[in-house]
């Protein structure tokens, strides 16, 4: 399986990006936590950023 990057948003504490590998069943495994994105000025903000991190972690 190949390793992907996902971000998972918390209740107003921001948006952890977590790294890990699909499994069959619709199943994630986590293999290790990356960061945390706090919360910007605004949602988007916060979705963007953790957007950017996420492209620039999934570039060989």
């Amino acid at each position: 399986m190949k390793t992907q990057f996902i971000k998972e948003k918390t209740d107003r504490k921001g948006t952890y990006i977590i790294e890990g590998e699909k499994k069959p069943g619709n199943v994630f495994s986590i293999k290790r936590f990356i960061c945390m994105v706090q919360p910007q000025e605004t949602e988007k903000e916060t979705e963007e950023l953790a957007d950017f991190i996420i492209e620039k972690l999934s570039k060989p």
